[in-house]
């Protein structure tokens, strides 16, 4: 029997993957086979994918069909662009998972292959704070930045975004955290911090050692 995490982890996603027929899963037991990145089960672990499937829920009622390609922002390893991808419910030309990280982009386009294969996914390594949207050709649907807690300035970055431009922003009250730079006391003090044009969606999600924030709308 093997003692190699990597290979035992291949091992029961494989077989999680042929009893639920989830594509995601088998994505994911794909990448293991692969020698995955130590730290994805990090970013696939009960937390990271509640709080993705939350947003998921939250975009099918709010935005359902972006107009254009959909950027996610701080996109790690492309976890939350398989999840969007893969919902039936919407209707997604193309999603940019964009981290500054070089080490996301190959693990990111290697979950995705299904969707790379389509020209439905690609991965761009670049600091999400200098990227001009206004310039991009096709100009974005929607962009997703799930991680406004780390920013320096959340409204100066906000102000840069194109007018118009439709926004799903995460945040939340974990001021213990050192890396957290924008953290927010509330729902109502995230609203005021982005301080959006429309607001289509707004909630608060509770959990063990923090409450994430999360707003749907319009710069």
């Amino acid at each position: 029997m093997s003692t190699d995490p990597n290979e035992a982890f291949h091992d029961l996603l494989r077989g999680m993957a042929a009893l639920s027929g989830n594509r995601i899963v088998a994505d994911v037991a794909r990448l293991y086979g692969k020698a995955a990145a130590p730290d994805l089960s990090i970013a696939c672990n009960h937390k990271q994918i509640a709080s993705k499937q939350w947003l998921v829920e939250a975009l099918a009622e709010s935005l359902p069909k972006p107009e254009g390609p959909v950027w996610v922002l701080g996109a790690w390893y492309g976890v939350l662009g398989a999840l969007l991808l893969e919902d039936e419910r919407l209707s997604i030309s193309e999603v940019v998972s964009l981290d500054i990280d070089p080490g996301c982009a190959p693990v990111a386009q290697t979950l995705n292959h299904r969707h790379v294969a389509a020209g439905r996914f690609r991965a761009v390594t670049a600091d999400m704070m200098a990227v001009d949207f206004a310039a991009q050709a096709p100009a974005p649907g929607l962009v997703i930045n799930t991680s406004c807690e780390h920013l320096e300035d959340v409204p100066g970055w906000v102000a840069t975004l194109p007018k118009g431009l439709p926004l799903v922003l995460q945040s939340n009250d974990y001021f213990r955290e050192p890396d957290h730079r924008s953290c927010v006391s509330s729902l109502d003090a995230f609203r005021e911090q982005a301080n959006l044009g429309e607001v289509w969606f707004a909630g608060a999600r509770p959990t063990k050692n923090y409450t994430r924030f999360m707003l749907i709308g319009r710069r």
